[in-house]
């Protein structure tokens, strides 16, 4: 059975807006929660949003962070990440990148965005991050991506 969501999660009403993304289960600092953005230059924004993408919130005490990719990340749901592995890191010649994240700050036109948590949430916490992919409309602060 098709499952949008990895087990773990769940949406329900956001104390912040709308509905959020919820966790079930402990996670710890650092784990990798999934992808929310796929670079596609036909959509609005450029990225197609998965829906893991579509649920979170914004929060100026963030429980997860976004990092990018150009290489679809080779991780699941609960495995460790190190969030300081960038390309500055690789000096040693190697041409594999499977593992060379950047912050989104970093690499703003990446080909895949995804969610790394940045402190241990128990189960009820609302997974949010301190965003800034769109403009926002009232105080224009934000990445213009279109």
């Amino acid at each position: 059975m098709y499952r949008p969501l990895p087990d773990g999660l769940t949406i329900k009403n956001s104390p912040i807006e709308g509905l959020g993304l919820f966790t079930t289960v402990n996670i710890k600092k650092n784990t990798f929660i999934g992808v929310t953005h796929i670079r596609d230059e036909q959509f609005e924004n450029k990225y197609i949003r998965t829906p893991l993408g579509g649920f979170y919130n914004h929060s100026n005490d963030p429980t997860v962070m976004r990092m990018v990719s150009d290489t679809l990340p080779k991780l699941k749901f609960g495995d460790e990440i190190d969030p300081n592995m960038t390309g500055e890191k690789i000096k040693d010649g190697k041409t594999d990148r499977e593992n060379m994240y950047y912050n989104l700050h970093e690499k703003i036109d990446a080909k895949f965005m995804f969610m790394v948590t940045v402190k241990d949430v128990k189960p009820g916490d609302e997974l949010t991050a301190n965003y800034n992919l769109y403009t926002y409309p009232k105080t224009g602060v934000g990445i213009q991506m279109i």
